[in-house]
């Protein structure tokens, strides 16, 4: 047998260690699902399986659907089984050639499903094969490639979401889920970064047609439009210190918002399948690499897209499927790291992660938070996550998202708001969302800033500098502050001395402005229509 070198440099976790005995433990007879959420490290397990058959001198095939996952996966598995092990096969690039004679490739699923029907030698002679983002796995043309190994290789899929995108079960294919963790489980050990909701406006869906499983793409940029101009505001006012992932309905709408970020001084950029594999890349590095702040994207971020730094998940598309859901949040859940690869755990350390998950479209209220606890089934044609009125039934917690009626935080799983102590009252339906903002789905905006800003004085110093240096009326620092803090400030502080406004205080000052602007466009319309 050939003997393969082993480097292994990447911290397994027991978790990890367990599922790998799993994959190593069953024969061609299975073909599980290994349900793990994002964060989990499942390209991790996956490199490690793809290490123990070289130790038996086996091997492995990693078949992946996109490029953005494929380089992933081709850095991890060199880092855990050694460079000089690892053959890829995607489309030519300068310098990289398929070596048929190494023990793990790397595959692109379209690289791949476009050669073989050439020639069968493009398929690689493997052992075992691990597949990544198992939920896409039904498309016809990649599931033929699965059943052209079922009979002669071991399979194993992974994905944090084991269900079609239309919601349906797989089944067809499928014999078992392995359920590798669980996202509070990750949470509680620090794996995985908090998350806090706020939601406000969504849009009118009467009308839009389902399609499979999912609202009709071409509808749902007509009725996002009224989101377009909310979501900068928000973004200005919540979160523009933050690293951002935005979900847009289609290209049109990602370009438009990219533009609306760009126009008021934000360095945005859009990423979308229109985008040749080189403007693609050099978008992913401009962002990655933090250069730019916000990602407008579609279809690109949704799922396998690895990305640390993210801290804030802007949701401007309306989505019936829980895949999709789950898919977009998870973007911004993986902690943070410090300067030599660690993640940071403890709630202390100013560097400690908080995902922002700012929700335009009400998908939270639908479907769920990340932490809920889903259900999920293999059964070919029915829905593969369980819903919430069999969880009722059964006597397990409420799940029912709710919305402080004193803060504005959402929350589930309770009748107490974690935020503030206030209690869900049983005769009454959840509050809508504020007409205009975000509000917290957790944070208490009444007498108190949000986390991070400055205290109520130095606020209102800042702003009585901006009033002097625009020549404001007298009593404009004194309303601004109002909106802001949900009260007035005592009559000697105008004494105090001025304040130049810090970054966030700026932008909130500018999303104000914004706001301001809009109401008095449409007062002028509504003037010119009477």
């Amino acid at each position: 047998m050939p003997c393969w070198r082993i480097e292994p440099v990447i911290e397994d976790r027991p978790y990890q260690l367990d599922d790998v005995n799993h994959a190593m433990n069953h024969g061609r007879e299975m073909r599980p699902i290994h349900c793990a959420p994002t964060g989990s490290g499942k390209t991790v397990i996956q490199a490690m399986v793809a290490a123990r058959e070289m130790q038996r001198g086996d091997s492995t095939a990693i078949l992946t659907p996109r490029n953005e996952i494929f380089t992933q996966t081709q850095g991890i598995t060199g880092e855990v089984c050694g460079v000089d092990n690892v053959a890829v096969l995607r489309a030519k690039r300068e310098g990289e050639s398929w070596r048929q004679n190494r023990p793990i490739h790397v595959v692109s699923w379209p690289t791949l499903i476009s050669r073989v029907k050439r020639s069968h030698f493009w398929f690689p002679s493997v052992k075992r094969v691990l597949v990544d983002e198992a939920h896409l796995s039904m498309a016809p043309k990649i599931l033929g490639i699965l059943e052209h190994y079922a009979p002669k290789a071991i399979l194993d899929s992974y994905t944090a979401t084991p269900a079609r995108m239309t919601g349906k079960g797989l089944g067809r294919f499928y014999t078992t889920i392995k359920h590798v963790t669980t996202v509070r489980q990750l949470m509680a050990e620090g794996w995985l970064a908090p998350v806090e909701y706020w939601g406000g406006k969504t849009p009118d869906m009467a009308g839009i047609k389902i399609r499979r499983g999912d609202y009709e793409v071409k509808k749902l940029s007509d009725a996002c439009v009224v989101l377009v101009g909310d979501a900068v505001d928000n973004w200005l006012r919540l979160a523009s210190d933050r690293h951002t992932i935005v979900f847009a309905v289609d290209i049109a709408h990602a370009e438009m918002l990219a533009h609306r970020f760009k126009a008021v001084g934000v360095s945005a950029a859009a990423l979308h399948t229109r985008l040749d594999q080189e403007e693609r890349d050099e978008v992913n590095y401009l962002f990655k690499s933090q250069a730019v702040q916000v990602l407008v994207n579609v279809g690109i971020a949704s799922y396998g897209y690895d990305a640390p730094s993210v801290n804030c998940i802007q949701i401007c598309r309306p989505t019936k499927s829980i895949v999709l859901h789950l898919q977009m949040i998870g973007r911004g859940m993986r902690p943070a790291v410090d300067e030599d690869g660690e993640v940071i755990k403890d709630p202390k350390d100013p560097r400690f992660k908080i995902c922002m998950v700012l929700d335009h479209a009400g998908n939270v209220r639908d479907l769920g938070m990340a932490d809920d606890l889903f259900r999920w089934r293999l059964d070919e044609g029915k829905k593969a996550c369980e819903n919430w009125s069999k969880r009722e039934e059964s006597g397990e917690p409420d799940p029912t998202v709710h919305t402080c009626e004193d803060c504005g935080h959402l929350f589930s799983q309770r009748r107490v708001c974690p935020k503030c102590g206030w209690k869900v009252p049983y005769s009454k339906r959840d509050v809508a969302a504020t007409e205009d903002d975000l509000v917290p789905i957790g944070r208490n905006m009444v007498k108190r800033l949000p986390e991070g800003w400055p205290s109520h004085e130095v606020f209102f110093q800042m702003l009585l500098h901006k009033q002097r240096e625009k020549k404001y009326s007298d009593g404009w620092a004194r309303s601004q502050f109002n909106k802001k803090a949900g009260c007035y400030p005592p009559q000697h502080w105008g004494n105090l001395a001025a304040i130049p406004p810090n970054k966030r205080v700026t932008n909130w000052i500018t999303s104000r402005n914004i706001a301001y602007a809009k109401w008095k466009q449409k007062q002028k319309q509504a003037g010119i229509s009477g």
